[in-house]
């Protein structure tokens, strides 16, 4: 007599194939928003530490800002004294004063933002960490008017007249009061000994006098656009920052 052996196979039942379902999907569920949540952190860590050097970039340029103001300004002045002197009947009386305040016709210093965060920030696409409007528009506007601001220096230097002091200065005498110093403001000296025009020709004069009033003209102007806008982005951008991520 044979003795058949039978193999039971142990069927689930449909229960038991939906909870592995389901434990199947929320653990690929869990694992991708633990992910999202990772990338999302580490994006914001990014986004405070973009906004962290950018705020540093922007108390450097404040400081920057407010030095070339000064520069400028103080130019200004040397130039109200050059006009002033140039412009006396007896021109070769006042030499000497010629000789000193036509040294800063051509010292100047320009403004430029510390660029080096937002280029980055361009050039690898990270400015979308800054997902506030606000904020994303304000850091535009600044970098953008500084971007124009330079843009209409150097278009004014370009179409700049051209230098004439050749037609009045004596050149060794003229460079030789020019000093190396680590300060603008200390690089010229005023003549030791009597200088003498090379001219006292009123037409040659005139000429100069239009000169001088562009380079102050130009000072003016630029102060008059470092003043108002660059200086009105530059408070509001750090405001922002400050108030967005808690700086100091």
């Amino acid at each position: 007599m044979e003795v058949h052996s039978h193999t039971h196979s142990i069927h689930k039942k449909w229960y038991h194939y939906f909870w592995e379902f389901f434990m199947l999907f929320l653990a690929v569920t869990l694992g991708f928003l633990v992910e999202n949540r990772r990338e999302h952190y580490t994006e914001h860590q990014r986004e405070k530490e973009y906004a962290r050097l950018l705020y540093d970039d922007l108390k450097k340029d404040t400081a920057w800002l407010h030095r070339v103001i000064l520069v400028k300004k103080w130019k200004e002045g040397k130039m109200d004294s050059l006009l002033y002197y140039i412009s006396q009947p007896d021109i070769q009386k006042n030499a000497n004063q010629a000789y000193y305040y036509s040294s800063y016709l051509v010292l100047d210093v320009s403004f430029e933002p510390n660029d080096a965060t937002i280029q980055q920030l361009r050039s690898s696409g990270s400015l979308r960490y800054f997902t506030n409007l606000k904020l994303y528009n304000t850091i535009t506007q600044y970098y953008n008017d500084c971007a124009f601001y330079l843009e209409v220096e150097r278009q004014r230097k370009a179409d700049f007249p051209p230098d004439i002091r050749s037609a009045l200065f004596d050149a060794n005498d003229f460079y030789s009061l020019s000093i190396p110093t680590p300060s603008i403001l200390d690089v010229v000296h005023f003549p030791e000994k009597k200088m003498q025009l090379l001219t006292a020709d009123k037409q040659v004069i005139n000429k100069f006098l239009h000169y001088v009033n562009n380079v102050k003209l130009n000072a003016e102007v630029s102060v008059m656009m470092l003043q108002t806008f660059v200086s009105d982005d530059i408070n509001a951008l750090r405001k922002a920052l400050r108030n967005e991520y808690h700086l100091d």
